[in-house]
């Protein structure tokens, strides 16, 4: 059983506010980026583009996706992602409600391809990341598309985000 998350409607450009950039500009980096979105094919795709910088304790981009709404999340084994791109090193995370601190997270590393590809990620392949804390399926409220720790260019495109269940 599969549940799409994003896009909601794949004819709709409006699926792309869904996502939300953050960098490490918040904490003095000077890695930058941005969210793009365009129609590709029958359907729309938001991408991440930009360049990692480690000056300035630096070293990360991301696009978020928030999950806070999803019902009884822990009813499902994982997250799939539709995906391309190319970084130097990417990650996926995600965030619960336990976590306090803006450096923690539950963290799967992940490696992009430059053709479309499906990837299935089990919860239980999020580690703890900068936190004791097991992770709480029950209590995540974002998911996260990294390119974090090594320098240089990133484009990563998603087209399709969803749960799902065997």
């Amino acid at each position: 059983m599969h549940y799409r998350l994003y896009p909601l409607d794949p004819l709709s450009a409006d699926s792309g506010e869904a996502w939300d950039y953050m960098s490490d500009q918040v904490m003095g980096g000077l890695s930058s980026g941005q969210l793009e979105q365009h129609q590709e094919g029958m359907g729309w795709v938001t991408c991440l583009a930009g360049e990692v910088r480690l000056d300035n304790n630096g070293g990360f981009i991301q696009m978020q996706f928030d999950l806070s709404s999803i019902d009884n999340l822990a009813r499902f084994e994982g997250l799939y992602l539709t995906w391309r791109g190319e970084a130097p090193a990417v990650a996926a995370h995600l965030k619960t409600t336990d976590l306090r601190q803006p450096w923690q997270s539950y963290k799967n590393t992940v490696f992009p391809s430059t053709d479309w590809k499906t990837d299935y990620w089990p919860f239980t392949q999020f580690a703890p990341y900068r936190t004791g804390i097991p992770l709480d399926v029950q209590q995540a409220s974002r998911f996260g598309l990294l390119a974090i720790g090594q320098p240089g260019p990133v484009t990563l495109c998603v087209r399709e985000l969803g749960v799902y269940r065997h």
